[in-house]
């Protein structure tokens, strides 16, 4: 699989509270089978924080373009988002502000 291939979340994504996320592709990790986005919080219209998630992709197959890995990939950065917290002391390419 080619990281490039891998989607971007840039719609929101309610958590709860009127919060929110959205996530861009970080980077891919074959050695270790993980991908990283950078996660961006929203409060209402504002953002509140980023962080980095890690997503472990062991359970992901080899066809990472049908829909149940996109709503799988949607789920594990969800349960990311929703803790307000990153699971992973990387900080990616991507996470100059973190």
């Amino acid at each position: 699989m080619a990281s490039e291939q891998l989607p971007g979340f840039p719609d929101r994504n309610p958590i709860e509270g009127g919060r929110a996320w959205t996530a861009v592709f970080d980077s891919y990790d074959q050695r270790n089978d993980d991908c990283y986005y950078l996660v961006t919080l929203f409060d209402g219209e504002s953002v509140v924080s980023q962080l980095m998630a890690q997503v472990g992709m062991w359970w992901a197959g080899d066809d990472w373009t049908s829909a149940e890995f996109l709503e799988r990939l949607r789920k594990e950065i969800h349960s990311v988002a929703a803790t307000g917290k990153s699971n992973t002391e990387y900080r990616g390419s991507l996470a100059g502000s973190l």
